[in-house]
C-alpha cells in the first residue's frame, strides 16, 4: 500500500518512514535529502526503506512467444518436456526463472539480456 501526498505543485509525492532504532519513534515524510530527528533525543532516524515497497509474492508466471512451437508438436513436447507448460497455440508458460534458464540450455537457446534504445535527445 503505498502513501501519497500532494505538494504545493500540485504532484503527487511518495511517502517515506524515518525509524528511531533505540525507541521506535517514527516519523512520515516526502523528503529523504534532509535528516530526521528522533523526537526523544535519540539522534537521526533510520529510512525504512522496506516501508511503501511492493514485495514479490514469489509468483511467476511468462508466457513466451519467441519460444513457441507449431501447434502441431505440442504432443511430441511434451513428452521430452512434461514440466513445462504449452498453451493451445504453443506459447510456452514458466512457472520460474529457474525453470526456464533449465529449458532453454536443454534445447540449445541462449537468454540473451534484453536490449534496449538509447534515449533520444530532448529538445527543448
Amino acid at each position: 500500500m503505498l502513501f501519497w501526498l500532494n505538494n504545493i505543485w500540485g504532484y503527487m509525492m511518495i511517502e517515506h518512514k524515518f525509524v528511531c532504532d533505540i525507541c521506535g519513534f517514527i516519523v512520515f515524510d516526502t523528503d529523504t535529502k534532509k535528516k530526521h530527528v528522533c523526537g526523544n533525543g535519540h539522534g537521526g532516524l533510520r529510512w525504512d526503506l522496506n516501508f511503501n515497497c511492493p514485495k514479490a509474492s514469489g509468483a511467476y508466471e511468462h508466457i513466451s512467444d519467441s519460444l513457441a512451437i507449431h501447434p502441431d508438436q505440442i504432443p511430441e513436447h511434451r513428452k521430452k518436456f512434461p514440466d513445462v507448460d504449452i498453451l493451445s497455440d504453443g506459447r510456452l508458460k514458466f512457472t520460474s526463472v529457474k525453470q526456464q534458464e533449465k529449458y532453454c540450455k536443454k534445447t540449445g537457446f541462449e537468454k540473451k539480456p534484453q536490449k534496449r534504445k538509447p534515449r533520444g535527445k530532448r529538445i527543448a
